[in-house]
């Protein structure tokens, strides 16, 4: 009981947070994204201080698992990171899991990697490596299949994640007019609402009814290790194999009736929109 708590809660935080680490994977390999390096960034100190000067480094995008740094001419240019700093090396909260399934002390070690075997440097674990990606987090680990069973199961136990995690979001009124998609979602069996609410939330970038791989990689970075149907649910949705997800999919891998799959995205956008304003 104790595994399905922990896991419902990873649930409700790896959703919630999608959209913000949906912009730190768009800067993978175009702008340094993941975590915060700003520590390391002490030979631009003297800069910053400077009431006459800006920091050359402001406008200087660099690669993941790179930070900026000042040559001797304060000339930006974007280095791998010289060092990370964990506070245990072996405490597994701090841990991740690559593609490759070698675990690494923290997210900055791994991308620390990826920077020196792209650039072919010194340091770098794999020679010949062009690039190390993230698998999930936690450390490396044998995963369970997930047999036909749990599988046929999932949808269930998906749809009362999502409308448990849509009454604790309620009650930290981060849903506009959450009492009324509450009160619809409550006298619904299959919890209807609280599916095209997921899914308007995960179709974020871009807004086109379409929830892609990319959209759904921090949810499946997050649950991967904890939750080992998870993956072969979501390639069972996508029927077309095509590596997006419609709307449509979702609610019929969801078992929601198709009377009931309604596009309501503009809709739960207007009234987010009205709660900012």
């Amino acid at each position: 009981m104790k595994e399905w708590l922990l896991v419902l809660l990873l649930l409700g935080l790896a959703f919630s947070d999608a959209r913000t680490a949906l912009e730190a994977d768009k800067a993978d390999d175009t702008a340094n994204g993941g975590e915060d390096y700003s520590e390391e960034r002490v030979d631009v100190a003297r800069v910053e201080n400077s009431e006459e000067r800006t920091n050359p480094c402001s406008d200087k995008e660099c690669k993941r698992g790179e930070i900026c740094i000042l040559d001797s001419k304060l000339t930006p240019k974007c280095v791998c990171i010289p060092t990370c700093v964990t506070p245990d090396p072996s405490d597994d909260r701090f841990q991740v899991c690559s593609k490759r399934n070698i675990t690494y002390h923290s997210e900055c070690a791994l991308d620390r990697d990826h920077c020196l075997c792209r650039r072919q440097q010194k340091g770098c674990s794999i020679p010949g490596a062009t690039k190390i990606r993230l698998d999930y987090y936690g450390p490396c680990q044998q995963l369970t299949p997930c047999y036909e069973r749990e599988l046929k199961e999932f949808p269930v136990r998906m749809r009362e994640w999502l409308y448990v995690i849509m009454q604790q979001l309620a009650q930290r009124a981060e849903i506009p007019d959450y009492l009324e998609l509450l009160e619809e979602a409550r006298h619904e069996a299959n919890h209807s609402h609280a599916v095209i609410w997921k899914f308007c939330d995960l179709d974020v970038d871009p807004q086109d009814r379409f929830v892609t791989r990319r959209e759904l990689q921090y949810t499946i970075q997050s649950l991967k290790a904890m939750e080992h149907c998870l993956l072969p649910f979501l390639d069972k949705c996508d029927i077309d194999s095509d590596s997006q997800i419609t709307l449509w999919e979702w609610g019929r891998c969801l078992g929601i009736d198709e009377a009931k799959i309604i596009d309501e995205c503009k809709a739960i956008r207007r009234a987010a929109k009205r709660q900012e304003d």
